[in-house]
């Protein structure tokens, strides 16, 4: 129902309420049964005078107003909805003034509104349009095959070398899943990879940044793809899709396997001649028919071809796993990204219990087949050994880069090893075994056993061809060697604590960043992390690192030294949040660091906001350091790294130096105990020591 209809309504209803009135009330005042009574008459006529007034009054409101209103209503409909002409005639609606006025002022204000939307659009999508032409044309002139993906993998955006090199007949589809025309695994792999790389924020020092390679294989198995996919980023670091592109190594790799078999015809054509060679030359030697200058002759030219025919294998074998490992895509892999990835797939399948230890580590080749090689090797050795905890660990050795699988047991013979070389390892693009994984990347594997009782497979890996994180930052000023000597002299540990040799005990070894050198003169904490080291294993993946907000400006001076900025720890939480988080970390555990008495002075000086107490014993390298090779030798980290033989990855990062900082320890560890410096104690005894010296040569 409309509103003219119920006003028409509320019209009647009051008419036929005052006709009812006006007849009911003279009946009810008058006496006997009313007949002849002339109030009564007066009442019917009144009663019809108010109808007859309602129903007046009704037209006059229905004709004046609520038509007018209704007719304005549309005017003003057309007004909405047209330009600046449109305009509704104030002089038709003058009983309802001043509303046709508003209505034409509200017309006005519309249309220069929806002008200016429409002008502003215009040049948006005159933009836009510049811009969808110019990328297009770049796609379109691109030899590589372009596809841009969301976090679901579905396309959102390819170029016409993409259905080429996919070797797709169709259109490709936009909303199509690109795990349904690749294979996955590579895909997945790789995006895991960098995923991980952001989280860690290793991104920001990486030399690639966002973007890593790999190798996948269109889903029918037919060609090769050789990608790169790179990540795309909206504020703070969020993943909201990633670019790939692809090149076709089909034809590269066959060749490549062309050359293969004929190398290993070569090779295998090599043996017999030798052999032919040495057989004769072994006759001749047990001849005694023939003159000596004859016999000498004979047997040195046979014995020169034999040599040259050695020679000449070795050099083409040489060659060949120089082809192999150039054709093949490589990157610079961080170990502990690695080692996670095989954690993560071997606990998918259900497989034994891996831990990340020791110093990570960068190295050289293809993370996919790297991932694929230890999982399969990871789980031969618990079939064999029945072991259900291993752990993975990357150690520099000079020329090479050893990932260590280690568990307790013994170690694997080699006949069963040997044994392994030719299985194909799954989900390995066209097949690959475990032996072309190693001639990939120039290596080999074998077991040993580093003490009693522990046994470890080797695979040595070339080392990354370049520096990463922090190696081209020149540090300002050191540290100053101390702040508090109170700080360093601690009372003996107690009871069973003070009597428990190093090599048992549980320590976090720490590291703090910081706006400066003076926490007395308002310098703060920017960054703080810690490593667990339990049983003389160094728990890589048992760490903790928080960037702190610490409420001022970051001098470019120090920035230069850590590489954290304002923007880096703008919105992170204050130090009263992170230090009882980093507190409840280290609870339990015996503290390291390199110049304690730094970092610890910082601690000391949030324990009241923080509502913590870091009472911990403390080990300080840089004094056990002194003790151990002297007061004047080089006793910063990177000095001690070098002296050491211990190779320093991402310097200059608070988990970083305490990673490096950890394996500088468990090095003294090892040297205290030629010492006869076993327990907790001990090494206490022997700071302080060290620093009451100290004390007294500068007292001096």
């Amino acid at each position: 129902m409309d509103g003219r209809r119920r006003m028409a309504l509320l019209f009647a209803s009051v008419g036929a309420v005052a006709a009812v009135l006006m007849i009911l009330l003279p009946a009810t005042l008058a006496d006997g049964d009313g007949a002849g009574n002339p109030l009564a008459t007066q009442a019917l006529g009144g009663a019809a005078v108010a109808v007859a007034a309602v129903f007046a009054l009704w037209r006059i409101v229905d004709g004046s107003i609520l038509r007018s209103l209704a007719a304005l209503a549309g005017e003003a409909r057309v007004v909405g909805h047209g330009t600046v002409a449109a305009r509704v005639p104030p002089e038709r609606y003058a009983a309802l003034s001043p509303l046709p006025q508003a209505i034409n002022e509200l017309g006005e204000k519309l249309a220069a509104a929806r002008s200016d939307i429409d002008e502003a659009v215009a040049s948006s999508t005159a933009v836009v349009q510049e811009q969808k032409s110019r990328l297009s044309t770049l796609l379109r002139d691109l030899h590589e095959g372009v596809l841009v993906c969301n976090q679901q993998h579905q396309i959102l955006l390819y170029n016409q070398a993409a259905l080429t090199l996919l070797h797709l007949t169709a259109d490709l589809g936009l909303g199509r899943n690109l795990l349904q025309v690749v294979t996955r695994a590579p895909v997945l792999h790789t995006l895991e990879r960098l995923t991980l790389r952001v989280k860690d924020g290793r991104h920001h020092t990486h030399a690639m940044g966002v973007t890593a390679e790999f190798v996948a294989a269109t889903t029918d198995g037919r060609y090769l793809l050789q990608g790169r996919m790179s990540l795309i980023l909206q504020e703070e670091d969020v993943i909201t899709g990633y670019v790939v592109t692809f090149d076709d190594v089909t034809a590269e790799l066959a060749a490549l396997g062309k050359r293969d078999a004929v190398l290993r015809a070569a090779t295998e054509g090599f043996r017999p001649p030798v052999a032919n060679l040495l057989a004769a030359a072994e006759t001749l030697s047990d001849n005694p028919d023939l003159d000596r200058d004859s016999r000498r002759a004979f047997e040195q030219v046979i014995l020169e071809e034999c040599a040259a025919l050695s020679g000449r294998l070795e050099s083409v074998t040489a060659d060949y796993r120089s082809i192999i490992t150039g054709a093949w895509p490589m990157s610079d892999i961080h170990s502990g990204n690695l080692i996670n990835l095989v954690i993560a797939r071997v606990a998918a399948a259900g497989g034994p219990a891996i831990t990340l230890t020791g110093l990570p580590q960068w190295l050289h080749g293809d993370s996919y087949s790297l991932v694929v090689l230890l999982d399969h090797l990871v789980g031969r050795l618990g079939e064999v050994t029945g072991a259900r905890n291993f752990d993975l660990s990357a150690e520099s050795g000079g020329s090479w880069v050893f990932v260590d699988i280690s568990w307790s047991g013994t170690p694997v013979a080699s006949s069963v090893v040997d044994g392994w070389m030719e299985q194909a390892l799954p989900d390995a693009l066209g097949g690959l075994t475990v032996t072309d994984v190693l001639q990939h990347h120039r290596s080999e594997l074998w077991c040993d056993a580093p003490r009693p009782g522990q046994a470890r497979m080797r695979v040595p890996l070339p080392p990354t061809e370049q520096l990463h994180g922090h190696a081209d930052r020149a540090p300002p000023s050191a540290r100053p060697e101390f702040f508090d000597f109170s700080l360093l002299h601690q009372p003996i540990a107690t009871a069973e604590l003070g009597r428990t040799p190093l090599d048992k005990l549980t320590f976090v070894v720490f590291d703090t960043e910081t706006t400066g050198l003076r926490p007395s003169d308002g310098d703060e904490i920017i960054q703080i992390a810690g490593v667990r080291i339990v049983n003389g294993r160094i728990l890589t993946g048992e760490t903790f690192s928080q960037l702190v907000d610490p409420g001022r400006s970051i001098p470019p001076e120090t920035i230069q030294f850590h590489g954290v900025t304002d923007d880096m720890v703008r919105g992170k939480p204050k130090a009263s949040v992170v230090l009882p988080q980093f507190h409840l970390f280290v609870s339990g555990a015996v503290l390291v660091a390199h110049n304690a008495a730094f970092d610890l002075k910082f601690l000391k000086m949030k324990e009241k906001v923080s509502g913590v107490r870091f009472d911990h014993p403390v080990l300080d390298t840089m004094l056990l350091s002194r003790q151990l090779q002297g007061p004047d030798a080089d006793h910063t980290l990177d000095g001690i790294a070098r002296r050491l033989g211990i190779q320093v990855v991402d310097r200059h990062t608070a988990l970083g130096d305490s990673l490096l900082t950890a394996a500088i320890f468990l090095r003294f560890v090892d040297m205290l105990r030629e010492q006869n410096v076993i327990t907790l104690d001990d090494a206490i005894r022997s700071a302080n020591m060290l620093v009451e010296l100290h004390a007294r040569e500068r007292a001096f």
